[in-house]
């Protein structure tokens, strides 16, 4: 039961994402085009892929390969995470270094790329 909690907290990443208000990263570059559009992408694709473990951790893959350097690290831990709910593993689900590992790339995707701003091409919100 908790490794099924583990899976719906990482898979539906895309819906705090677009609910998390976030800090302000003002003081943090804009992150690059092409993590703003992995975010964008996760967040619209991920619901649909409820259960298909492997296409959501393709979709983190993209944000994890272009995230800014301030969260690049927390970025591969989820991802990390995601590989290893895939294959079983228990040991991530109720995770506090994980879950805030997931906390910090929410909120760089969020506000950063002002998510819940962006345009179909990952512009807008940048």
């Amino acid at each position: 039961m908790r490794l099924l909690r583990a899976v719906v907290a990482l898979g539906f990443l895309a819906a705090t994402l677009a609910a998390c208000s976030g800090d302000s990263s003002s003081s943090l570059p804009t992150p690059s085009r092409a993590f703003c559009q992995a975010a964008y992408d996760f967040d619209t694709n991920a619901p649909k892929l409820a259960g298909k473990i492997n296409k959501q951790t393709e979709l983190l893959q993209r944000m994890a390969d272009h995230a800014p350097k301030d969260v690049v690290k927390d970025a591969h831990t989820v991802l990390d995470a995601m590989k290893r709910v895939a294959v079983g593993d228990k040991s991530v689900v109720d995770n506090p270094k994980i879950e805030d590992a997931l906390r910090n790339v929410e909120r760089r995707a969020t506000s950063g790329c002002a998510l819940y701003k962006q345009n179909q091409d990952g512009s807008g919100g940048i």
